[in-house]
């Protein structure tokens, strides 16, 4: 029994150390700092997310939104190489490439997903969103959610078992170390369904999205963060601070269905809030899901007016991008001389 017990003794000395050495913090190496244009600079930009052809981008676009991966899983993500084929242009020059990412729904071809989910899903995890199967809004405040999306302090033993288990590794590293200039931040504005749950969700959410671009910019300096709606956030300003710019879908049509005019009391709206960051001399860029020629040009013509770069393309996104014509030569004067508001 006395040898039982100094045996035991013995593995518990050695085990003490190995595991306070396994939670020990280990950083992710910082990677060299972004190159190439300002966001402030882009005049065009496309927002494709299936069937995409590097080769096939026009040249004309200064900003592409794809997804880090060809179909969304792992084993089709894009390269490093890759990536940097879809920033060179014909002329030498670079665009700035933007990796997709939704922090506010759990996707089902994703490599995080596990199959069990369908039938037990992890408390974090709501119902699938009728409106796009494979989607399920998230409690992204939950630790076992946003670990998947950013862990800024990885232990060692973390790390360790990264090497081992590649979907342990956060989404937001493997676009960071993928060479995307930065993330398209989608469903944001998922904290708006669980507000009754959680009257604190828009701040959690703030604080959530402060977290990824802060870890990111820490991990390769002037990374870009642009999230995709949920524009009311932009009266905090602790949430300004930390994004690089803000992308409006259905800005002028569309949120009473496909090419149906919005009310100009929700264009004036949305207009109020996309100008406070504007303010911050941050741009905002608009798309448009429009297929009719005559409202394409109108909403062209008032994304201008208002310094918005605007972008239309299909709701499924998986058409490759149009260059947007350009304004006749006596409407681009007329926009010059409008005032930045």
């Amino acid at each position: 029994m006395r040898g039982l017990f100094k045996l035991l003794l013995l593995l518990a000395l050695i085990a003490g150390p190995i595991v306070a050495l396994s939670q020990f913090p280990r950083p992710r190496p910082v990677l060299a700092a972004r190159q190439g244009p300002t966001i402030a600079d882009v005049k065009s930009w496309g927002y494709q997310l299936q069937r995409v052809v590097p080769s096939t981008l026009p040249a004309s676009l200064d900003m592409m939104v794809v997804d880090y991966s060809r179909n969304g899983t792992e084993g089709r993500a894009w390269t490093p190489d890759e990536v940097e084929a879809m920033r060179r242009r014909a002329d030498g020059s670079r665009r700035i490439v933007l990796a997709y990412m939704s922090v506010g729904e759990a996707e089902s071809y994703r490599f995080y997903w596990w199959p069990h989910w369908v039938s037990m899903p992890p408390s974090w995890m709501g119902p699938e969103n009728p409106q796009w199967p494979g989607n399920f809004p998230v409690r992204f405040w939950h630790p076992s959610w946003s670990r998947s999306i950013v862990d800024p302090v990885p232990s060692t033993l973390e790390r360790l078992v990264e090497t081992r288990f590649s979907w342990r590794k956060p989404y937001l590293d493997r676009i960071i170390e993928a060479g995307f200039d930065g993330v398209y931040l989608d469903r944001v504005d998922v904290y708006e369904q669980w507000l009754k749950e959680r009257p604190a969700a828009s701040d959690d959410m703030v604080t959530f999205v402060s977290t990824i671009s802060r870890y990111a910019k820490s991990r390769r300096p002037g990374f870009l963060i642009v999230p995709q709606n949920a524009e009311e956030l932009l009266n905090v300003k602790r949430y300004r601070e930390v994004i690089d710019a803000i992308a409006k879908e259905d800005m002028f049509y569309g949120l009473g269905g496909n090419g149906v005019k919005n009310a100009e009391a929700e264009v004036t709206s949305t207009r109020g809030l996309l100008d406070r960051l504007r303010a911050d001399q941050r741009p905002a860029f608009v798309v448009e899901y429009l297929d009719d020629a005559a409202k394409r040009a109108e909403a062209q013509r008032r994304a201008t007016s208002m310094g918005y770069v605007v972008n239309f393309t299909a709701r499924g996104l998986n058409k490759a991008p149009q260059p947007i014509q350009p304004l006749p030569a006596d409407e681009q004067l007329l926009q010059s001389k409008r005032p930045v508001p």
